[in-house]
């Protein structure tokens, strides 16, 4: 089992991405997903959702594709840059008289907004509190004295 809910994979079969894209450029954006979700929907409902067999099955399907949305947020940017010796490509010509176009930096943000937005909105109804993610813990140290509070 993955150490998130979703696969490259899963990733591939959801969105249609090409195979010529390869896994690695995935890899971070799985990561920063899964822990993002975690800390919306808490430890629970995360674990049950990552088990063989979770206890509630449309939350942990919600989840998978909430997840699926975080990660394409997260790494749409550097998916749909590309970089050559002479800068960021916005057209390029390939074989022939193929012309490729890429989506403007204004044009990324809104798309990479749009999936962040959809990955809030399945996940909302399983978040810890009202919508929003957890505060930060408040650890005391056992003597108190000036600073002893930390967050953490």
């Amino acid at each position: 089992m993955p150490d998130g809910l979703i696969t490259v994979d899963d990733l591939r079969e959801i969105f249609a991405i090409d195979e010529q894209i390869g896994p690695k450029r995935f890899d971070r954006a799985l990561s920063a997903a899964s822990r993002r979700l975690r800390s919306w929907v808490g430890d629970a409902a995360y674990d049950d959702a990552l088990s063989q067999t979770p206890v509630d099955l449309g939350r942990a399907d919600d989840l998978e594709l909430a997840e699926a949305h975080l990660t394409m947020g997260f790494a749409v940017l550097g998916i749909n840059t590309a970089l050559r010796t002479t800068g960021v490509v916005r057209t390029e010509k390939v074989e022939g008289n193929v012309t490729i176009t890429y989506h403007s930096p204004g044009e990324i943000t809104q798309l990479q907004q749009e999936y962040l937005d959809t990955a809030e909105m399945i996940a909302r109804p399983y978040m810890v509190t009202a919508g929003t993610p957890p505060a930060p813990a408040v650890v005391e140290a056992e003597e108190r004295t000036e600073g002893s509070t930390i967050l953490c």
